[in-house]
């Protein structure tokens, strides 16, 4: 990942910075973190290409993609879910919800705020984000899961 140093100073905007400060909080990137996007979701295919790449080489690692409860109702996201399943990558997708999209909120946005089920061929499981012991171990979990059994929804 990318030392505390540079992401403070990346989203100080100083040189430092793990983008040199010209990222911010949307464009961090260093070797094995590929950051934000400035697109709604786009990252969650690109995970998905990552844990292909993972596979592909036969590592024992996984991919953990983040997305917002904004980002839940994009399609690619359903596209990276579906081809994630198909072939069973190692990926770890992670819904950040914290109840808003771009100030819509979510009970406006989407018939079903239960995330983790959104997966319907992909299983999903709900963490108390503000319980970082529950946090743990559900990761702790989910990377078991993915290893041998393809992608899970947090």
């Amino acid at each position: 990942g990318v030392p505390l140093v540079g992401v403070l100073s990346e989203l100080t905007g100083r040189k430092s910075g793990c983008a040199q400060g010209k990222g911010g909080s949307m464009h961090m990137y260093t070797k094995n973190f590929y950051g934000g996007n400035g697109i709604v979701g786009a990252q969650v295919p690109l995970g998905a290409g990552i844990a292909f790449s993972l596979k592909y080489q036969n590592t024992q690692n996984c991919a953990v993609a983040l997305y917002g409860d904004g980002a839940a109702n994009q399609g690619q996201i359903f596209e990276a879910f579906n081809m994630s399943k198909l072939w069973d990558l190692p990926i770890i997708y992670v819904c950040e919800n914290n109840g808003y999209g771009m100030g819509t909120s979510a009970d406006r946005a989407s018939a079903s705020t239960d995330y983790y089920t959104r997966g319907d061929y992909v299983p999903g499981i709900w963490v108390d984000s503000m319980d970082v012991v529950s946090v743990k171990a559900a990761t702790e979990f989910a990377k078991a899961y993915v290893l041998k059994n393809g992608p899970i929804l947090l």
